[in-house]
């Protein structure tokens, strides 16, 4: 499978298989719609927010409250971001070609996060035994996915960091 994210100078270019910009289309509406509508309940949103004081309920109340709407509109932000960056892709043999400017690796970065985070507390991915899912299961699709946002991760990461002996080349 080709790498998405190659660093050509100063430029990171992102080429992605047009089923790959549809799923991330479709995990941006989802994500989204989690954040405008889900309660303190879900656990999507447990995740993304997680508590800021452990010990201290009042403490750790106070504190979301003051960092809540700043970190939705960041979270909110960074996926109409993505999709902005998507709607830039130009047709390259065969697959959709964008280059990423300025700080948008890093956003690119923090947005895979915040989906593979999304999709991790949506299946329980704490509690599960990978190796007793069969590949049949809509579960193991849903790990897939959010296993190769992080392969697309580690990418970035590496060329954003190409002097970290702590990363490999994917």
């Amino acid at each position: 499978m080709p790498r998405v994210f190659q660093r050509h100078g100063d430029v990171i270019e992102a080429r992605f298989e047009p089923a790959e910009v549809e799923l991330l289309r479709a995990l941006h509406e989802g994500i989204r719609t989690t954040l405008e509508e889900g309660d303190e309940d879900d656990p999507v949103i447990a995740r993304l927010f997680p508590r800021a004081v452990a010990d201290d309920d009042e403490e750790d109340a106070e504190v979301r409250r003051l960092l809540r709407d700043d970190l939705l509109a960041s979270r909110q932000a960074g996926l109409e971001a993505l999709v902005a960056i998507l709607d830039r892709c130009e047709p390259h043999r065969g697959r959709l070609r964008v280059d990423l400017v300025d700080d948008e690796p890093l956003l690119v970065l923090g947005v895979l996060n915040d989906l593979r985070l999304a999709i991790g507390a949506r299946v329980g991915v704490e509690d599960l035994d990978r190796d007793q899912i069969p590949p049949e299961d809509p579960l193991a699709y849903r790990l897939a996915v959010m296993d190769h946002l992080g392969w697309w991760q580690e990418q970035l990461l590496v060329l954003l960091e190409p002097d970290d002996p702590t990363l490999e080349a994917p």
